[in-house]
């Protein structure tokens, strides 16, 4: 019984703290495709990706929000040069696609202003381990000594 107790605690922990919100994305590869003239289903079908967001919806234009990363560079601090490095996955950027009323793109621009929030929750919630350690952890512990 005890060991049942303990792994269904451990279960739950590594399932609620692995849990990730983050929106389906483009790469910047696609974006540099994408051109001035063409419809919304061919810049979702370049983009691989449905709009995020909604910023304007007015008489004279639509403009919707797609979401892509971009690609960093990690060297070491004292090795910083320009081409050197490891690629890796950038942060969430957002692009801001304007389109006129009959349906062609007019506008396309990375979106500055817009907020930084595309990702809901950290991948590892390290407050959540800490508060199982520190609080849910010996009370268990406890409890299974009173029993015996």
């Amino acid at each position: 019984m005890n060991n049942q107790i303990l792994k269904v605690v451990f279960i739950s922990l590594f399932l609620t703290s692995c849990i990730i919100q983050s929106p389906k994305y483009s790469t910047l590869e696609q974006v540099m495709s994408l051109h001035l003239g063409m419809s919304r289903v061919q810049v979702e079908e370049v983009l691989g990706v449905k709009p995020y967001d909604i910023k304007a919806y007015n008489d004279t234009s639509n403009v919707f929000i797609y979401v892509y990363r971009v690609t960093d560079r990690r060297t070491l601090a004292f090795d910083t040069k320009p081409v050197n490095g490891k690629e890796a996955i950038g942060k969430y950027v957002q692009l801001a696609v304007a389109y006129s009323m009959d349906g062609k793109v007019i506008s396309i621009e990375s979106c500055s202003l817009c907020p930084d929030n595309l990702v809901t929750t950290k991948k590892i919630d390290f407050s959540k381990i800490f508060v199982f350690v520190t609080i849910t952890l010996p009370v268990i512990l406890i409890y299974i000594g009173l029993r015996k």
